[in-house]
């Protein structure tokens, strides 16, 4: 639950037992919100339900095109939530979520030009701000960075490509190197620095992911001449452990001018990131229209998205 000015009110976790689908997705987060309204709508207007999906979303609808790492197809996420919970839904590309919420209240400060690449359990995606916009393309399936090729003799990807930067650079590979299971990732960055300074096999699988991640951050500076790239989930971990080499092969393989402009960070929102990227959809109508919002007995009450 996010208020205005992405504070979060309060994180609930519902654990799965393995990868749901839409509809099991649609319906506990119903249940969720059913559970809080009651406490919420005392002191909140609910301005609707926002949904940060690690896959492709129609811009126009909300139809989640494809998300494979959900196993998902031609879903109406947006629709099914709308109608479960009575309440207007929205959903976007997760990545597209988090360089908003970065730029708006964490290490964009603002900017007209940022690249947020995210990393998460189900691969890496990116969202990009150019000139104060976001660009989504045509439908809003723009700004797939984890299919950015970086080994031409890597890894089959789901996608049918070779070598993309979400199967050459993953969680799971860093995670097995510290030996922690995924339910432990929260440790993740600990471990790393813990390790990296005493193991070589560790070492090795660090550094083969910085060097394929430093190709598709030299791509982008190149692409996009951002004057921010923001680093988020286990790309924030990577960054936070070998930053250094980062930089250095920024400097060194991208071209001088675009190089020498941008900074490279971590997301200064951590694991908020994308949940308040998902409420600024939902907040979208009421900053649009904010005297239009509700009613006016409800003129004394705070704004929320779930």
């Amino acid at each position: 639950m996010v208020a205005l000015g992405g504070r979060v009110l309060r994180t609930v976790r519902f654990a799965t037992e393995r990868i749901p689908s839409a509809r099991e997705v649609v319906n506990a987060t119903a249940a969720v919100i059913a559970g809080m309204r009651p406490e919420l709508e005392t002191s909140h207007v609910i301005a609707g339900v926002g949904m940060a999906v690690p896959g492709l979303v129609r811009a126009q609808d909300g139809l989640v095109k494809l998300a494979p790492h959900l196993g998902w197809i031609d879903e109406p996420l947006v629709e099914m939530t709308a109608e479960a919970t009575g309440l207007p839904a929205y959903a976007a590309n997760d990545a597209n979520c988090g360089v908003v919420a970065d730029s708006l209240f964490g290490g964009g400060d603002a900017l007209e030009d940022i690249v947020y690449l995210n990393g998460g359990a189900s691969g890496i995606g990116g969202g990009v701000i150019s000139g104060g916009r976001v660009l989504t393309g045509a439908s809003g399936f723009g700004g797939e960075l984890g299919h950015t090729l970086v080994n031409s003799a890597g890894i089959l990807c789901h996608c049918g490509a070779i070598g993309c930067l979400e199967t050459e650079v993953t969680r799971a590979a860093l995670l097995e190197s510290v030996g922690a299971s995924d339910s432990e990732s929260e440790s993740l960055e600990a471990l790393l620095v813990e390790q990296y300074a005493t193991s070589g096999a560790v070492r090795a699988v660090v550094d083969a992911q910085l060097a394929y991640l430093s190709i598709a951050l030299r791509n982008i500076v190149n692409t996009f001449n951002p004057a921010r790239i923001i680093l988020g989930g286990f790309l924030a971990t990577l960054h936070v452990v070998g930053g250094a080499s980062l930089d250095t092969a920024i400097r060194s393989s991208a071209l001088r001018g675009p190089a020498t402009e941008v900074a490279l960070v971590s997301s200064a929102l951590g694991r908020d990131n994308l949940l308040i990227g998902a409420a600024e959809l939902a907040f979208t109508g009421v900053l649009r229209d904010p005297a239009g919002f509700g009613s006016p007995s409800e003129g004394g009450r705070n704004a929320a998205s779930a």
